[in-house]
């Protein structure tokens, strides 16, 4: 006991060290606190044109008055033009046709394959479509051409930015960002070196549009023109959820100095739906760019579902978040003598928790396996080894709070308490070691993440069911199956298939437990997880106080108990939720899951009694 105690000793002293770690990676997240909402500009423009009573500059100064901050511009091409009645399009047979069929004689030359493109009135698009496609000019029947060359897809082509919807939006007193697209090499370096002509002293920043960044899959390319991006002064939004192939390429070149962006399209939802669903992706992961796409519908409608959803999502971060242009995170650095020492309190930890097995040899393995993992990682450099070796300090945590904690039962409260605190401080050193070790702009901006949350659901709740109940387990494999034998065996499957598809970002809510949950938001600024303080804490805190009674269905309440511990410990996992809503949210579970298991407690200690009086009367 007392080499255990020194031992205790060491691993928090070490730990406290590395604090200043975690408190950087705080200040980084609270002091970024500058989001952004974002529309796309050919939306604006469509309304305009699909209603008489309303312009671009009206809709425009209507959604900067409600607190628009961006706008988005895609480039130009000549499919839009004509969409715009700017310019006609004829190819060589269709203006041959065309002609045949009118009082000119002139006809065209079929053999020449190419487009026909009538030379638009506006002076602005009439100089692009010269300077970008270089056209011949040509006459027919008194109407003046261009001709290009026919190339496939160069219609869609998106050819340039235009300066006028720039101008326009600058007039609002409006940002803008630039979206992107990958397109081919000859396309991509002019859409490049307009970027570059374009760009000013305002802070800009670019949106890759489709499924993959510009220059992808030659990553020569990838690498070459965000490079000279980057040296221009510009930055790139990250979609959440949205794996765009390439874009993790960009990040680490450019030491993650991204900004994470939420997009949304307000058909999906009602209104206080999409408000809240915004707000909570600002102040809960780390979002900084709201990008939504109108609501389709009466276009005067749609603008004010659009200027209320605005209002509603600042009034709704009002208190902690300031509108503006939002920027990448400040750099976050981890010296490798604060990773290392965080090894060795995690291969500290390892040992002292492997030690409740109670088998030597187990605990030499464990402590060799976890610092083979560290020597390969100071060799090799590769991530997934320091990965590895957080997600098993994530499920040891759990497993050593609760079997560490309930070997003997409780009656005072103040000793049910102390276990209670005791089980939370062990949980709570996991968890500093995980973040410690995964610390960084990789981390919060979501490009590189925790690896295994599932397991870290699931193989804590097993180890310790069958730790428990390793004995009954031996003696009912001789036992001779029966019917009720499977029959529990489906309901606890059932159970834990259900209990698997509940956790993460996927899963299934009903329209009352989103209700509940909006409700807690608005009361608690974050919402605490059922799991914890609904089921985990309380039975956990009544399994303390029934085991010394009645120890198996004490040992039956450790199960569900466990629960609240280790998804404690995944709720920091998810490294790109800023920690002070983790800590938040973890302090509520606390406190509503002490006082429920409590109650629980209470209800046992009157009920039972009373239970087993009624059953001695029956059947005695």
């Amino acid at each position: 006991m007392s080499k255990q105690k020194w031992l205790w000793i060491t691993l928090i002293f070490l730990l406290a060290s590395t604090i200043p770690g975690i408190v950087e990676r705080w200040n980084t997240e609270t002091e970024n606190n500058t989001y952004e909402i974002a529309v796309p500009y050919q939306e604006i423009d469509q309304l305009a044109t699909d209603h008489e009573d309303l312009d671009t500059k009206a809709i425009l100064s209507s959604l900067k008055k409600s607190g628009l901050n961006t706008v988005s511009i895609s480039p130009l091409s000549l499919n839009w033009m004509e969409d715009q009645d700017m310019i006609t399009i004829y190819n060589e047979q269709e203006l041959n046709n065309a002609l045949r069929f009118s009082d000119q004689e002139e006809t065209i030359d079929t053999e020449e394959k190419g487009y026909y493109i009538t030379q638009p009135k506006d002076a602005y698009f009439n100089k692009l479509i010269k300077e970008k496609l270089q056209p011949s000019s040509i006459t027919i029947s008194d109407q003046a051409f261009y001709f290009i060359e026919k190339e496939t897809e160069l219609l869609s082509q998106n050819i340039a930015y235009s300066e006028e919807t720039l101008k326009q939006i600058k007039a609002h007193g409006l940002n803008y960002m630039f979206r992107v697209e990958n397109t081919n090499q000859f396309w991509n370096q002019k859409n490049v070196d307009q970027l570059i002509e374009l760009k000013n002293t305002n802070t800009t920043n670019l949106l890759f549009y489709g499924q993959d960044v510009i220059g992808y899959p030659n990553m020569e390319a990838v690498e070459k023109w965000t490079n000279q991006l980057t040296n221009e002064g510009y930055h790139f939004y990250s979609i959440e959820s949205s794996h765009q192939k390439g874009l993790q390429t960009v990040a680490r070149n450019t030491d993650y100095n991204t900004i994470r962006l939420h997009s949304m399209d307000l058909n999906n939802k009602t209104l206080s739906e999409n408000i809240d669903q915004a707000a909570r992706a600002v102040k809960e992961r780390n979002i900084r760019s709201i990008f939504f796409h109108i609501q389709a519908g009466d276009p005067v409608e749609s603008v004010e579902n659009a200027n209320a959803f605005i209002e509603g999502v600042h009034d709704k971060l009002a208190s902690n978040f300031q509108q503006g242009t939002p920027k990448p995170f400040s750099e976050i650095n981890t010296p490798t003598w604060m990773l290392a020492i965080l090894f060795i309190t995690g291969i500290l930890f390892t040992g002292l928790a492997s030690s409740l097995i109670n088998n030597r040899k187990w605990m030499i393995a464990s402590v060799v396996f976890m610092t083979l993992l560290v020597i390969g990682y100071f060799l090799t450099g590769r991530l997934f080894l320091i990965q590895g070796f957080a997600l098993i300090i994530a499920i040891i945590a759990p497993i050593y709070a609760v079997l560490s904690t309930i070997n003997t039962g409780e009656k005072q409260l103040g000793r049910i308490t102390l276990h209670y605190l005791k089980a939370l401080g062990i949980v709570f050193i996991g968890i500093i070691i995980v973040i410690g070790l995964l610390n960084g702009n990789a981390f919060i901006t979501g490009f590189e993440v925790f690896r295994g949350v599932k397991l870290v659901y699931l193989i804590p709740i097993l180890f310790v069911g069958v730790f428990l109940f390793w004995r009954e387990m031996l003696k009912l494999l001789q036992v001779p199956v029966k019917y009720w034998h499977l029959a529990v065996i489906f309901i606890i499957g059932a159970i834990g298939i259900y209990y698997i598809t509940r956790t993460g970002n996927g899963a299934t809510v009903s329209d009352i437990e989103l209700m509940i949950r909006s409700t807690l938001e608005e009361w608690l600024y974050v919402r605490p997880r059922t799991k914890e303080f609904l089921i985990g804490f309380p039975f956990y805190l009544l399994a303390i106080y029934v085991i010394g009674r009645n120890r198996l269905l004490g040992k039956f309440l450790i199960i569900p108990g466990s629960i609240g511990f280790l998804s404690v410990m995944n709720t920091f996992t998810h490294l790109h939720i800023p920690l002070h809503i983790s800590l938040l949210r973890t302090a509520y579970s606390i406190v509503l899951g002490y006082i429920l298991g409590l109650l629980l407690i209470l209800i046992y200690r009157k009920c039972v009694p009373f239970i087993t009086k009624r059953i001695r009367r029956e059947w005695v």
